[in-house]
């Protein structure tokens, strides 16, 4: 595995991005190796969006920041959505998340501890229950409000 990167930026706004090499998931073990991208900014506060790479495909999703801290620690998410961690016998905690509806899904892992200290930053840049502090309602609504 390649040594993460993260990288965090606070002007004009508060964003952080991770950089790492995962794999993709088949039949429970780490299958093909994928180029991740975890997107995090103040401007969308409730959400992280992923891209993931590979030979020329990439994927682009985005899902909730409270649903990836949640899955740290149990089974999180329904629908086109799963995250939850996994405990290898040689001590590694991983996290895999789970993308697209069952019968045709990405499943891919990457360590537990990366993801963690990320949302760590996140949690910096913008604090658990301050997300909508980060909204902007007035611009949103001054221009269909001042509609006369």
């Amino acid at each position: 595995m390649s040594k993460p990167v993260t990288l965090t930026e606070f002007h004009p706004h508060r964003t952080t991005t991770l950089h790492h090499r995962t794999h993709l998931v088949r039949d429970g073990r780490p299958a093909v190796p994928l180029d991740l991208e975890l997107h995090y900014t103040s401007l969308d506060p409730f959400a992280v969006r992923i891209g993931l790479k590979t030979d020329g495909a990439s994927i682009h999703w985005s899902l909730s920041r409270e649903a990836l801290l949640l899955g740290l620690r149990r089974h999180e998410g329904i629908g086109d959505v799963a995250i939850w961690p996994v405990h290898q016998t040689d001590g590694c905690g991983w996290l895999r998340i789970r993308l697209g509806p069952l019968r045709s899904c990405a499943v891919f892992q990457m360590e537990r501890d990366v993801i963690s200290n990320w949302l760590d930053v996140t949690l910096q840049l913008v604090p658990r229950d301050t997300e909508s502090d980060h909204l902007d309602w007035e611009g949103f609504l001054a221009p269909l409000l001042d509609q006369d």
